[in-house]
């Protein structure tokens, strides 16, 4: 299992893909559609204008081997008690699930971050937190179990720009993988970062000043074929902590 959270200023769009691409699985003091979910959050939030990221969004995956172990009260269980283990059990949030019996399947929380007392939610030390989390589950429905150890960074010569703009553009792209599972979230969490994505025979970006760059001429892991590698679960996997990039 895998779970990525990133707070985000997004709400709204973040709450309109998730609505769009699944079910509603579970709410927490908020009710309807996407977009009185986010009135919802706004009306809550009101009072609070130091966060600038007052939500977060979340991902949790299970392995392509696990399909059809979990039920919908098993994920509804799930998203409470991930819920709990971050500290946002008492907030508003929306779950929603994704790619329902397929070998994709996965749920998104969209939580407020800011509680009864105006306080944010941390965003501090949560990798280490959702690799604890996911632990936990795995052994309570029998997941697959996967081993808890830092993985070894190989050494790889890499053309390394001195452009400040090419090296801002590779830091979001690999932001967005990171939360990502499929080329269509990696597009809309670079569209909420003012980066257009073009798809042809091969992958190119264009940045908030027009600035386009093929994916490769990047990085050359950022190739089309190299962007779907590092979007595989197997990939995910064993790469689930956060690592420091050049």
């Amino acid at each position: 299992m895998i779970a990525k959270l990133q707070s985000i200023s997004h709400t709204s769009n973040a709450l309109s893909y998730c609505e769009k691409g699944g079910e509603v699985l579970t709410t927490n003091k908020c009710f309807g559609e996407a977009s009185q979910i986010f009135e919802d959050m706004k009306l809550h939030e009101r009072f609070n204008d130091r966060c600038e990221k007052k939500s977060f969004h979340i991902k949790i995956r299970i392995a392509p081997e696990d399909k059809g172990k979990l039920s919908t009260q098993d994920w509804i269980n799930i998203s409470e008690s991930y819920a709990r283990k971050i500290g946002f059990q008492d907030n508003i949030y929306a779950a929603y699930i994704h790619e329902e019996n397929s070998e994709r399947e996965h749920i998104h929380i969209v939580a407020s971050r800011i509680m009864d007392n105006n306080l944010a939610v941390s965003d501090s030390y949560t990798h280490y937190q959702n690799l604890d989390f996911c632990r936990e589950i795995e052994r309570k429905y029998k997941l697959r179990q996967v081993e808890r150890k830092l993985e070894k960074i190989k050494a790889q010569e890499q053309f390394i720009s001195a452009d400040k703009r090419v090296h801002d553009l590779k830091e979001a792209i690999l932001k967005a993988i990171d939360i990502s599972d499929s080329m269509e979230d990696v597009i809309f969490h670079l569209k909420n970062e003012n980066i257009k994505t073009k798809i042809g025979r091969g992958i190119s970006f264009i940045d908030q000043n027009g600035v386009q760059k093929k994916g490769s001429d990047i990085d050359r892991k950022l190739s089309l074929k190299g962007i779907e590698k590092l979007l595989s679960y197997e990939n995910q996997e064993k790469n689930q902590y956060p690592i420091r990039r050049r």
